[in-house]
């Protein structure tokens, strides 16, 4: 049986024109080696003035072969890819570069993926920073002895920020006058910049989307340290404190003002999301505060609250 290169998209497309209409015209001397093969094999049928019909037989041969060519000319799975280059991945991988490798896009991982990923000896990385005020200094201790003082950085640039690399080696958070009360934490970029600082507290800025970056700090810190989350009051703002609170095994918890109902009452804005309030899922202290948003279906950013002067935890 004469051979028919089925990975040329020129033959493809004839087979698969073949197999889609019958009975089909085909005409032109270039399709020849195809037609003559198919009819010496009895695998396809002249009807006349050009016009052909497959077999059984010879749509069973043809639905073969370009399945087979097909997976000749598939892609390498991603890591037979990185092998052949002789790239590595390392334990920690940005996960914008692995979904561009495995992706050639920005899609996100499932939380699957991320497992079998985590399997591999690979973890994904947002390489997105902590970043942490404090109205005192402080002092970070890391695994292997280092020892940065965080009191000149505070005085110069009014913050520290911590790279997501470098917290799994952070051993202990050093309060260097007093004790160190609560962490505050807020996916809010604004409200960091701009709240007042008790000043037994430690203020974390940390992106929404990666959750798990607040764990290592909180292990940093002495087990009776108490902690609340600042975020929008909204639905999605309620799902955050409380994805937080369940990796930090502690009771949910938000950080808000004394005097909200001003602010409420001035602020106040329709629900964006089309997803509405749960009322089940909002924690009873909570809903004893914002009721009237629930009915109402509103919402409050976190930004509107950042320069309010009296803060306390609510959970």
């Amino acid at each position: 049986m004469r051979v028919i290169d089925f990975s040329h998209p020129e033959w493809r497309a004839l087979a698969q024109q073949l197999l889609d209409e019958a009975p089909q015209v085909i005409r032109g001397r270039q399709w020849q080696p195809l037609i003559g093969m198919l009819r010496d094999n009895q695998l396809l049928l002249p009807l006349g003035n050009h016009r052909y019909e497959l077999t059984p037989a010879g749509r069973r041969y043809l639905t073969r072969e370009l399945m087979l060519a097909e997976l000749a000319c598939a892609p390498p799975e991603p890591e037979e890819w990185l092998h052949a280059q002789g790239w590595q991945l390392g334990e920690r991988v940005n996960e914008r570069v692995l979904a561009a490798l495995y992706r050639k896009g920005e899609a996100s991982f499932s939380p699957v993926e991320q497992i079998n990923f985590e399997d591999k000896g690979i973890r994904l990385c947002s390489d997105l920073p902590l970043r942490l005020r404090a109205a005192r200094p402080f002092s970070l201790f890391f695994s292997g002895g280092t020892l940065l003082d965080a009191a000149p950085w505070l005085h110069t640039l009014g913050e520290v920020a911590l790279p997501a690399r470098t917290l799994a080696g952070l051993g202990k958070i050093l309060w260097g006058e007093g004790e160190i009360q609560r962490v505050i934490s807020t996916d809010s970029v604004g409200v960091f910049a701009e709240l007042p600082l008790p000043a037994d507290a430690l203020l974390v800025w940390l992106p929404a989307q990666d959750p798990g970056a607040l764990q290592p700090l909180i292990a940093a810190l002495p087990p009776q340290t108490l902690w609340s989350h600042l975020t929008a009051l909204d639905p999605a703002g309620v799902d955050r404190v409380l994805v937080l609170a369940q990796r930090l095994g502690r009771p949910a918890s938000w950080w808000l003002p004394r005097d909200l109902a001003p602010i409420k009452e001035a602020y106040a804005a329709p629900l964006q999301d089309a997803r509405p309030w749960e009322p089940s899922r909002i924690p009873r202290p909570l809903r004893a505060l914002c009721g009237d948003l629930v009915e109402s279906n509103c919402g409050l950013s976190a930004e509107v609250c950042a320069l309010a002067s009296g803060w306390h935890a609510i959970g």
